[in-house]
């Protein structure tokens, strides 16, 4: 006889299992107390059909976030911090990376700002930031972010005038001007 496939019976949802969850999902990932709540949204929204029931449960989630933050599991500012640093590695510029990370993070964009020079510090060591001011910050995080990835003069085969444009519109799309952009690329816009 064949066997049935085992029916697995969903676990039912208490505080404390919801606890667990909340514990569980901030060992495993650096975040956010309005990321963490999302999260528990969701686990609530898939694992219990019963509406009224979810309705209680969610009102035990802000809570455990308080608990958890308290215990420094859910820390808004690391968290930015974290997003941020990713952010500025990928190759965004300061303004699309601070939006980035607010975005990713779920915090206010004050919280991810005050730790902007910082976590600048740690994403890019090689750019020294002291001595630049803003329009050469601008272009050097632009060179950094084309170097890393290997694009524009770090390109392997050499640059033609599409890869050109495409690296172009890469460093637009990562939030850089004009003006970065030409000193990264080493162009004048106005000879083409």
């Amino acid at each position: 006889m064949p066997d049935k496939p085992r029916v697995k019976n969903p676990r039912k949802m208490t505080p404390k299992r919801l606890e667990n969850i909340a514990i569980y999902y901030c060992q495993r990932f650096l975040t956010s107390e309005a990321k963490l709540a999302k999260h528990l949204e969701n686990r609530l929204f898939r694992e219990v059909a019963d509406a009224q029931e979810r309705v209680e449960f969610a009102k035990e989630i802000p809570a455990i976030v308080k608990k958890l933050a308290g215990a420094g599991l859910a820390n808004d500012r690391e968290a930015a911090s974290a997003k941020l640093r990713g952010a500025l590695r990928s190759g965004y510029a300061r303004k699309a990376a601070v939006a980035v990370a607010a975005r990713s993070a779920r915090v206010d964009r004050e919280i991810v700002e005050a730790e902007l020079a910082e976590a600048a510090r740690d994403a890019l060591p090689d750019i020294d930031f002291e001595n630049l001011d803003r329009r050469e910050e601008g272009a050097a995080l632009a060179t950094e972010s084309l170097r890393r990835a290997r694009r524009g003069p770090w390109r392997p085969r050499g640059q033609d005038e599409t890869t050109k444009r495409r690296d172009i519109a890469w460093l637009q799309r990562r939030g850089f001007g004009f003006e970065d952009i030409r000193s990264a690329m080493d162009i004048d816009f106005l000879e083409e």
